[in-house]
């Protein structure tokens, strides 16, 4: 007479086990639902800066003036080409060719900038043209998420730099 042995789990050891899992996976949620907030808040902020080191390469390319103007209220960021009969560099006027238009991300729950106009303008040597401090702060505060990035220009050069922290 042969003997089979008794291979194999129990009903009770494989609930026990699916309650593991969804102990452990309950605990991960939160972490990734900030990781995500933080993620998102991150590609807003990399756009921004996208669209500024975009006017600042077209007019090298171009050898033309172009510029990035906020409008914080609205929040949309427009890029556009400045007309040769303009009087003021640093300001966007309704006779500008618009090259891009873009809302900011819902992230941004406020963004501010010391900019008188909120524009900022690029020469074709590369060089910024903007009255005020040429920063721009973009702040989120979330339930899960508090997160600032200042993004700065060097007048001079024209050299845009962001550094940012998150809570």
């Amino acid at each position: 007479m042969k003997r089979y042995s008794q291979k194999g789990f129990t009903l009770i050891e494989l609930m026990t086990t699916v309650v593991i899992i969804g102990i452990i996976a309950a605990m991960a949620v939160p972490r990734f639902s900030k990781a995500y907030e933080r993620m998102e808040f991150k590609s807003a902020n990399r756009d921004l800066l996208s669209t500024l080191r975009l006017a600042r390469s077209l007019s090298i390319s171009n050898k033309d003036i172009y510029g990035v103007n906020f409008d914080p209220t609205s929040k949309i960021v427009s890029l556009f080409k400045k007309d040769s009969a303009s009087t003021s560099l640093n300001t966007f006027e309704t006779n500008d060719s618009l090259v891009q238009v873009d809302s900011l991300s819902k992230t941004f729950s406020t963004i501010t900038t010391d900019l008188t106009g909120n524009t900022i303008s690029f020469r074709p040597n590369g060089s910024a043209i903007f009255s005020g401090g040429g920063n721009i702060v973009c702040l989120t505060y979330t339930e899960n998420l508090v997160g600032i990035n200042q993004i700065s220009i060097l007048a001079a050069t024209g050299r845009v730099s962001s550094v940012g922290d998150y809570y």
